[in-house]
């Protein structure tokens, strides 16, 4: 009978030994390193608010004043002691702010950064209440200290500001004969296409609801009125109205029509 010797390959077994006890050292010094960090005191707050966007809701003073009201004065206090998750929490419940992500650095600093919301239409309704719905479909209340450029939906509008979120529809759910909207949500659809089609973006200033519950675009150039109807077919009334801006209205100037009703299939109807 033979026996057959197995030959170690030893600079295999070093190559993987080695690694394991790389990651065991790793993993040990990352948790010395934030034992070490949540014993040591906070040295400074710093707080990053994102307005690359151009908007200005929220500012470092907001936040620094949130903080101080709720949690006092930081600094000094060890990193350990502070509910950073609490503290999110109750930043995101800032009406304005999108999203907060608080963390300790390696030297004992707490970094505190603030996303803002980003409105797409400003609603005025019947009631002259005014407030804004984000591009999350968020409602948001009007700020005192900072104004969007965003067009206006006014008329014909009976929702007060007591909806928490508008809904997200589907282009599956559009389609569907069946699916109702709220005004809110056309309101919000046809917006948020407008925000993200820089032609519109530019274009279109404000949204007016008439007594039958349809959506009439005003436009920043031209005295005409652009009677939209409701958000069914939004992609193909929004390709019809461009090509008769670029190939109509090109031609005969921009003052020429009162309205341009883009709600009858494959064709665009005006009037002088």
């Amino acid at each position: 009978m033979k026996k057959f010797k197995i030959k170690a390959d030893w600079k295999k077994i070093f190559r993987v030994s080695l690694r394991i006890l790389v990651v065991c050292g790793f993993l040990v010094s990352v948790g010395f390193t934030e034992h070490r960090r949540g014993e040591m005191a906070c040295k400074e707050v710093l707080i990053r608010v994102d307005d690359s966007l151009g908007n200005s809701f929220v500012e470092k003073d907001d936040i620094d004043q949130l903080i101080q009201d709720k949690f006092g004065n930081l600094t000094g206090k060890p990193l350990q002691s502070i509910n950073i998750s609490l503290l999110e929490k109750i930043i995101d419940g800032n009406p304005f702010v999108l999203k907060a992500q608080v963390f300790s650095t390696i030297d004992g600093k707490l970094v505190v950064e603030v996303k803002q919301r980003t409105p797409v239409v400003r609603v005025i309704n019947t009631f002259n209440e005014s407030f804004y719905i984000d591009d999350c479909g968020v409602l948001m209340p009007m700020s005192e200290k900072f104004s969007a450029h965003v067009p206006v939906a006014n008329g014909n509008i009976f929702n007060r500001e007591t909806e928490q979120k508008i809904r997200r529809v589907t282009a599956r759910e559009i389609s569907d004969t069946s699916f109702s909207p709220t005004l809110l949500e056309k309101i919000f659809m046809v917006s948020d296409y407008v925000r993200s089609h820089g032609f519109w973006n530019a274009q279109i200033e404000q949204i007016f609801v008439n007594a039958d519950g349809d959506l009439e675009l005003i436009p920043r150039v031209g005295n005409q009125t652009i009677l939209f109807g409701d958000e069914k077919e939004m992609e193909i009334k929004f390709n019809k109205l461009y090509t008769f801006y670029k190939q109509g209205l090109s031609k005969t100037g921009w003052n020429q029509y009162k309205t341009i009703n883009v709600t009858f299939k494959d064709q665009v109807v005006c009037s002088k």
